[in-house]
């Protein structure tokens, strides 16, 4: 079982408790009233009358508590589909060293990143997407699928602790996206590579000339997305005992201010026949389904991706019986 819109689970659950105290409650009183006008013969069999009237009220907490699962989107077991659909390939590369925790845009890079590919995934149908971390190491988190919605769900947990090794590299993280693609047997499908990161590189990393021309080799174009601002601002390091927010320093004790690194960047798309996009700004990522529509879709026969049962419509017949069956008790 799985609950689609958990937001909604928990006002929605705070409702029926309340009605459900209310109805026990009423229950409760009802019978209390029913014994004393029974022994005061004002109503003949009372216990089959509280009866009745605590079926009735359980057959409309029943509909009830059907109408709030089907709200928010109790869902089933999962269920392959067969699919026959056209698309591309993308491994989504994505920074998680410390400096994406910058605030200099909101809530920081990191949040703003992930939003933004959550919501292109959402478009993405046909498409197979992957997904590999990086910071001073890189790994595969999610290989090629059509499950997109098993990529958003890792990727909305990902945080800068999913990477042991700290650092940046850039290199490495273009690297592994390119072995993962060859893994893979389709050859004849269009493959990108979208990279977000800041672009700043630590002391040490791979080299990325070497990544982008093995990428330009293989025909596969890097989307670089510079996320941040040439401004830039400190990177956060924890807080004090007292709660104060505490930045990195370097090794003369000056806080580290994080910058876009642009041209970097640039030249990483640029070199790989692939583009540049500022993310610097909600519209700007959200410019990212554009870069992608000249790569050559190829069709998937015979795969399957994995749904989830949407319960909604029985929760509603059901809700709609055991009301109706309360109106006519």
């Amino acid at each position: 079982m799985n609950i689609a819109n958990e937001n909604w689970l928990w006002p929605l659950g705070a409702f029926f408790v309340l009605e459900a105290v209310f109805a026990i409650y009423t229950f409760w009183r009802d019978r209390r009233d029913l014994e004393l006008l029974g022994y005061q013969n004002l109503v003949l069999a009372p216990h089959l009358v509280w009866g009745r009237r605590v079926l009735k009220g359980s057959l409309m907490l029943a509909g009830l508590l059907l109408i709030l699962l089907g709200a928010a989107r109790l869902q089933g077991k999962q269920v392959p589909e067969d699919l026959n659909l056209r698309g591309i390939d993308v491994m989504v590369v994505l920074d998680l060293s410390k400096s994406m925790l910058s605030q200099d845009i909101v809530p920081n890079r990191l949040g703003a990143a992930k939003k933004a590919v959550i919501s292109w995934l959402r478009d993405r149908d046909g498409d197979r997407v992957g997904l590999v971390v990086f910071a001073g190491e890189a790994i595969v988190q999610v290989p090629l699928t059509l499950d997109l919605e098993a990529v958003s769900l890792v990727l909305d947990r990902d945080d800068v602790d999913a990477v042991d090794r700290g650092g940046t590299d850039i290199g490495e993280g273009i690297q592994t996206a390119l072995t993962a693609f060859e893994k893979d047997d389709q050859n004849k499908r269009g493959k990108a590579i979208l990279l977000i990161t800041d672009g700043e590189t630590t002391d040490g990393a791979s080299d990325v000339n070497r990544a982008c021309l093995e990428a330009k080799e293989k025909k596969v174009p890097v989307v670089a997305v510079g996320i941040g601002t040439r401004q830039g601002r400190p990177i956060p390091d924890g807080a004090s005992f007292w709660g104060e927010a505490l930045y990195k320093k370097n090794r003369s004790g000056n806080i580290v201010v994080s910058h876009l690194d642009e041209q970097t960047l640039k030249k990483i798309a640029d070199s790989t026949n692939g583009i540049f996009i500022h993310g610097d700004s909600e519209s700007g990522l959200n410019s990212i389904e554009k870069t992608l529509d000249n790569l050559q879709r190829t069709e998937m026969k015979g795969k399957g991706a994995v749904r989830r049962e949407e319960l909604a419509p029985s929760l509603g017949i059901f809700s709609a019986g055991a009301l109706l069956l309360s109106a006519l008790i």
